[in-house]
């Protein structure tokens, strides 16, 4: 019987019965703290952008006005909404990505991006003298917060040597 299979192994079946399977590779590591702590950090980011979305255009479509001025309005509502889920979908994609050891780059730029924008408007504020606290800020800046600690915990040491280790 000819086979391209290696000695100790079926070529359909697998492993024969009794062949030690040798010791897993650096790629069979478990996934570090940081990794799974990176994404769990990243959920409250996608319910936020979710939920931010949907009541911007809601409020949108609530505006006052009619025929150009209302279509202009609920365009730029559609717009951020279209953002907003485009976010939420790169940020659950990043997830997955993480989750499973593909790429790193998958989460860090939903997590960038957030970040960013939170950095932008925190000194947007700060630059007009206009940073004062009302309660409806602490949403932001706990996701804005969540999001720069997932971008520097997918970017630290131990995360790299991970995904270097799984894309072998």
């Amino acid at each position: 019987m000819s086979s391209a299979a290696p000695a100790g192994e079926s070529p359909n079946l697998g492993p024969a019965p009794g062949t030690p399977l040798g010791r897993p590779g650096p790629a069979a590591r478990r996934r570090p703290l940081v990794v799974t702590l990176a994404v769990l950090l990243m959920v409250p980011s996608i319910v936020i952008w979710l939920i931010a979305g949907i009541a911007f255009f809601r409020a949108m479509l609530r505006a006052e006005g009619d025929g150009l001025g209302k279509f202009l309005v609920v365009g730029i509502g559609a717009g951020v909404l279209a953002i907003a889920l485009l976010v939420a979908l790169l940020a659950a994609l990043g997830i997955l990505m993480a989750w499973t050891g593909d790429n790193p780059a998958g989460l860090a730029v939903p997590a960038g991006f957030t970040f960013g924008l939170f950095v932008v408007v925190i000194v947007t504020l700060l630059a007009q003298g206009k940073l004062s606290y009302h309660p409806t800020m602490v949403t932001p800046l706990v996701v804005g917060g969540l999001a720069g600690v997932s971008l520097g915990l997918i970017k630290s040491p131990q995360a790299r040597a991970w995904f270097a280790g799984r894309g072998r």
